[in-house]
């Protein structure tokens, strides 16, 4: 059979049922708040890092930029750094030929041989090409495979970059066609 409760027990089962449940129902309510400011500290950082992410995309964008920018520089500086050559190249010829009367025969020699291997290296030669876009250019093996096809001929690079006696640049760059009488 079936027990029956009184009116007391009944009600203090239901109060006990309720309690139950608020309790519950506060524990689920904390939880909600901690799972709300978790998911609004969440939600900040991850737009900290989409803005961050932007910036190291507009970064990265704008080094790329910079560094065409900077090719394009070096390109220009090479280029007009070759140009300043063929005309130093041209200069020297002019000076072999006003030299040729004015000194020894065999130096005179020397000084137009020089300023055709010169002309040469600088792209005068056919057999010599400059570097066509995009192809690299090593000035320093270009001057090695020069210095090492050439026999030993009067002039010494090293002489010419570290003079060891007092150098008077306003006699050289007069006598090299460089600056006006």
């Amino acid at each position: 059979m079936a027990k029956k409760f009184t009116q007391k027990e009944t009600e203090q089962l239901i109060a006990g049922i309720r309690e139950a449940y608020e309790t519950k129902i506060r524990r689920l309510e904390y939880r909600l708040e901690g799972l709300t400011a978790e998911n609004r500290s969440l939600r900040a950082s991850l737009a900290e890092h989409k803005e961050r992410e932007g910036k190291v995309g507009r970064a990265i964008v704008d080094a790329e930029s910079k560094g065409e920018e900077i090719k394009q520089l070096y390109r220009m500086t090479a280029e007009t750094e070759w140009r300043t050559l063929k005309l130093f190249a041209d200069k020297w010829k002019k000076l072999a030929a006003q030299m040729q009367g004015l000194i020894p025969a065999r130096e005179a020699k020397r000084y137009a041989e020089f300023s055709e291997n010169l002309s040469a290296l600088l792209g005068r030669d056919p057999g010599f090409t400059p570097p066509e876009e995009g192809e690299e250019f090593d000035p320093k093996a270009v001057i090695g495979r020069y210095v090492e096809g050439e026999e030993e001929s009067g002039f010494n690079l090293d002489e010419v970059l570290n003079p060891k006696g007092e150098l008077d640049l306003e006699k050289l760059c007069r006598n090299l066609g460089l600056m006006d009488e």
